[in-house]
């Protein structure tokens, strides 16, 4: 069995040995059950348990420092729980945990401090807590993680917490306006190409055939025009993909931010209509600007097809 659910019940001592017994189980969730630090501290032997959610359940920050001890733990899901975050300094060396969740807690902006020094740490939840704007901006230093608040802070200042975590990001805060405005021309050129590049695929998908023969050339073209001379294994134009209507692959992507960390390379940061960050490298070559790739935004920087 790889994994465990419980809901609305209690257990005995000899139950929580039971279940840590079960050396391979990957995932183990409890909901509306009155687990215990104690508890925790026996589950916590679980090698390979990469999974964990306690929704509604007795533990504390003690907890915490017991869960940092799980070796495989990548995932840590915790709602309605009796702490404030200051176990979280037990994770401060942990190089596997990726997503944490501490809704409807006490998480104050200590904690969520102590969240944002965990290495590789990519996504941290954190509606119905303690931590103020102030403790939210503090931790804009780290540009890796994703801070998902709900309800805690308004659209605006989420997009302010954003903006400052590219700023102390950035390598340089200076740009040349004429040459980004160059580069961006090129950039939504490119977008406009594309959106009628996939069009036209999207009528072309109702035939017999997925793709029809001319799309991978005109593709090509595309991006012998916009882009870098480099190969694209998996992406387009070589791996041929496309969105749907009505908005296509770019069609949501608003521009909210540009840096230029040198004079033959430009970034351009937008963010789609569900929220998702994206950057753009362009790079001068032989005095024209071409779009080197694309990255998204998840546990930092990582590469996305174009």
């Amino acid at each position: 069995m790889s994994s465990l659910q419980f809901k609305d019940r209690s257990f005995t001592a000899e139950e929580i040995k039971e279940i840590a017994a079960q050396t391979k189980l990957l995932g183990l969730s409890f909901q509306n059950c009155p687990i215990t630090d104690e508890d925790i501290a026996q589950l916590c032997e679980l090698p390979k348990l990469v999974n964990l959610s306690l929704e509604d359940t007795g533990i504390t920050d003690l907890s915490l420092e017991y869960l940092s001890r799980l070796p495989s733990l990548k995932y840590l899901f915790i709602t309605g729980a009796d702490l404030n975050g200051s176990g979280f300094k037990s994770f401060e060396n942990n190089k596997k945990i990726d997503c944490i969740w501490a809704s409807n807690t006490k998480l104050n902006d200590e904690g969520l401090r102590l969240l944002a020094n965990i290495p590789k740490l990519g996504i941290v939840r954190i509606p119905d807590t303690e931590v103020t704007f102030e403790g939210l901006l503090s931790v804009a230093h780290n540009p890796r993680i994703k801070v998902v608040t709900g309800d805690l802070f308004s659209p605006e200042q989420m997009a302010q917490f954003e903006q400052e975590q590219r700023e102390q990001a950035k390598s340089k805060k200076t740009f040349i306006p004429g040459e980004v405005e160059k580069a961006k021309t090129v950039l939504l050129s490119f977008f406009q190409a594309m959106t009628e590049w996939e069009k036209s695929a999207e009528e072309s998908s109702s035939g017999p055939r997925p793709f029809a023969p001319d799309l991978q050339p005109k593709c090509e073209a595309i991006f012998n025009q916009y882009c870098t001379a480099k190969t694209r294994i998996g992406y387009r134009p070589t791996g041929l993909s496309f969105s749907g209507g009505p908005d296509y692959t770019y069609g949501t992507q608003q521009f909210i931010d540009v840096e230029q960390p040198s004079k033959n390379k430009i970034l351009f940061y937008t963010k789609n209509h569900i929220d998702f960050q994206y950057r753009y490298i362009l790079v001068k070559k032989e005095g024209d600007w071409k779009i080197e790739e694309c990255q998204w935004h998840s546990a930092g920087w990582k590469k996305y097809g174009l």
